[in-house]
């Protein structure tokens, strides 16, 4: 089970007198945890499948990109997180071996334009531990961007006040924000230190009783403009242990995009984004790339292959029953 872990600075934000409060939802055990579905697994993106090195930290599933897990230890502890496996084994932070492999695959294969440092949250190590990580990519020629996802700015915006040295050697800066409310001075500040030498984007994820509503979303995407970060990616919920209660029904996911479209600018509307269970990789959701099957089952266009992969869509039993996995359509008709 994921320990609940909060930030002072977070815990300041929550109203605890409200029981139904967007940001106590992702911060704090729930009894639906509980119950894991038995589509909902351990690598609900397919990471394994892609990864290399003795502890798989290095993912390459896309040709021009290279991601690397380079710790386990976050600022707090989503309780949709998608990687919450690695994260519930305890903190570690990627070893010297781990990283000078890293680096020599990066080095060897000339299409991997970009390194993505992930985790747990990058901003986890210290200054000198990431400036020396991102100094030894950096030496590699065809290497054009290094970029770092995070959720520190967050939960603990004071991280970036002395950040300027690492921030001046990385591209572009992706901040996992999900709710207005997460949009405070602290954070505009953060913002402001890293914008002078960063690209900002913002990508959130999409969960059912924190801002699934048109307002919600309407109110993050213009917080985040007035801060200098563009909205990016809308997640849909991965199938992670114990995460249901956390994802709305697809079609209510993609008629709420739909509806910003007549609310935003098209500069500040997110792609939904689904990432196809089995490695298959990330799509925007639209009637392209997601077309319905019935109730409860979609195609999804895979990006990397282009085959049509069926895909049930996993909600809590009580709301609509349904199992999911995602189907190699082929296969299917093989057999």
């Amino acid at each position: 089970m994921l320990a609940v872990k909060l930030t002072d600075y977070y815990r300041s934000l929550i109203d605890w007198d409200d029981p139904h409060d967007p940001l106590a939802r992702m911060v704090s055990f729930a009894e639906e945890e509980n119950r894991q579905l038995p589509e909902e697994t351990d690598d609900p993106i397919g990471d394994h499948p892609h990864s290399h090195g003795p502890s798989r930290a290095l993912i390459h599933r896309y040709p021009d990109r290279a991601l690397l897990l380079v710790t386990s230890r976050c600022a707090a502890h989503c309780r949709y997180c998608f990687r919450k496996f690695r994260i519930e084994q305890g903190d570690a932070d990627l070893g010297e071996a781990e990283l000078t492999e890293a680096v020599a695959y990066v080095a060897n294969h000339p299409e991997i334009r970009e390194l993505i440092l992930s985790g747990g949250d990058p901003l986890s190590l210290s200054n000198g531990r990431l400036l020396d990580l991102i100094g030894r990519f950096r030496r590699i020629p065809h290497l054009c961007s290094v970029r770092v996802h995070t959720r520190y700015p967050v939960y603990q915006p004071a991280r970036c006040d002395t950040l300027e040295a690492v921030a001046r050697q990385v591209d572009v800066f992706v901040v996992q924000v999900n709710h207005a409310r997460e949009v405070t001075e602290r954070f505009a500040q953060a913002m402001a230190r890293l914008r002078p030498h960063a690209l900002l984007y913002s990508q959130s994820v999409l969960l059912r009783g924190v801002n699934d509503s048109v307002e919600a979303l309407s109110a993050l995407s213009w917080s985040l403009a007035r801060v200098g970060v563009t909205p990016y990616y809308l997640h849909y919920p991965d199938l992670a242990p114990g995460t249901a209660h956390f994802r709305p029904p697809l079609e209510q996911a993609m008629a709420l995009v739909g509806a910003l479209r007549g609310r935003l600018p098209g500069y500040l509307l997110p792609r939904l984004i689904l990432d196809i269970p089995g490695g298959h990789g990330k799509i925007a959701l639209d009637h392209a790339a997601c077309q319905r099957i019935d109730d409860h089952t979609f195609l999804l266009r895979s990006p990397l292959s282009g085959r049509m992969i069926e895909y049930r869509e996993v909600l809590e039993p009580d709301r609509r029953p349904a199992q999911n996995h995602a189907v190699d359509v082929a296969d299917c008709q093989r057999r």
